[in-house]
């Protein structure tokens, strides 16, 4: 019995190596693919629309099963170990710290395919929520969610840009991004135009992807950012990131990273629906404390992107005192 256990842990290091060359053979494919794909892709919305119904590159069922839930974040993992169940309380938070009350009338910009608007309504009954993203794909489903739940009253889908709003000033008592405005060109022009549309007193909150701070880029993240339309403007730190919002007016900011609690969830996710080939229901996620402290998996983007920081941000637009914002 004892020579046994030696032989269970060689198999088991050897099945682990056989997973461990799998997924760089998957990274080294996709890679290849991007180099393609990316020639005829314009924009941000050219992206998402290849990506279609799923976060995973390359993973998209073609929309084909009207139950599968459609997010396109990268989920809060400190409690959930299901991805529907790390994106809803990434959005839970968010919703809690933009402070959502049920008279607030919501901007979601970078909406995508509005699941998270739903989780909005039912969690925090927000007055209503007015939607917009630059991907008629995503425009055109979440419309129709909306319609197929009877919400339209409630939820408002619109075409439209995030650095260029068509609504009058002070609109909103709230504006949320849920990790999108690291694609913005720029930033700083969304962070202009959230604060022009919000209402004196109002507040804006994003989950958004950043360098860590002391990291720097290199040529093969540039290559991956080109690929995934992330301006190299947008490229600080947090800490750059809140002298930017007071920058543009905001007051009361607060950056606060969470990467700790995204990464190394969302890369074990990642691993278990490539690797395994498994359906998003499928997989559930253990995160050690050690996961946490060691932030692994965090390479997956540090190769990619070098968007290695993910942080809650809130802001407040001060009180008007008369003078035009």
């Amino acid at each position: 019995m004892n020579h046994r256990f030696p032989r269970r842990d060689k198999m088991r290091r050897i099945a682990l190596s056989i997973r461990r060359i799998a997924l760089s053979i998957y990274w080294a494919f996709l890679t290849v693919v991007r180099s393609f794909s990316m020639v005829r892709q314009k924009d941000a919305a050219a992206y998402y629309t290849m990506l279609g119904d799923d976060v995973i590159d390359f993973m998209n069922e073609g929309y084909v099963d009207n139950s599968k839930p459609l997010w396109l974040n990268l989920g809060y993992w400190k409690v959930a170990r299901t991805y529907p169940d790390a994106c809803v309380a990434m959005v839970e938070l968010l919703g809690t710290r933009a402070g959502l009350q049920p008279s607030d009338g919501v901007l979601d910009v970078g909406v995508g395919f509005a699941e998270q608007d739903f989780v909005l309504l039912d969690r925090f009954k927000v007055s209503d929520i007015t939607g917009i993203d630059i991907t008629p794909v995503h425009v055109d489903k979440a419309r129709e969610r909306v319609a197929k739940r009877g919400l339209e009253k409630q939820i408002d889908i619109r075409l439209g840009s995030a650095t260029a709003m068509e609504f009058p000033d002070a609109s909103f008592e709230k504006v949320l991004a849920l990790e999108c405005a690291f694609h913005f060109d720029t930033r700083d022009q969304f962070m202009r135009e959230a604060f022009r549309v919000l209402k004196p007193g109002g507040t804006i909150a994003l989950a958004d992807m950043l360098p860590n701070p002391g990291k720097k880029s290199s040529r093969a993240t540039a290559f991956g950012r080109r690929y995934g339309h992330i301006p190299e403007a947008n490229l600080y730190d947090r800490e750059e990131y809140s002298r930017r919002l007071s920058a543009a007016g905001f007051g009361d900011v607060l950056v606060e990273s969470i990467r700790e609690d995204v990464f190394p969830g969302m890369a074990k996710y990642s691993r278990q629906r490539v690797v395994g080939n498994k359906k998003m229901d499928e997989v559930v996620v253990e995160v050690s404390e050690d996961d946490r402290a060691q932030c692994r998996g965090v390479e997956m983007w540090e190769r990619g992107t070098g968007l290695t920081d993910y942080v809650i941000v809130s802001a407040r637009k001060p009180l008007d005192t008369g003078v035009p914002a």
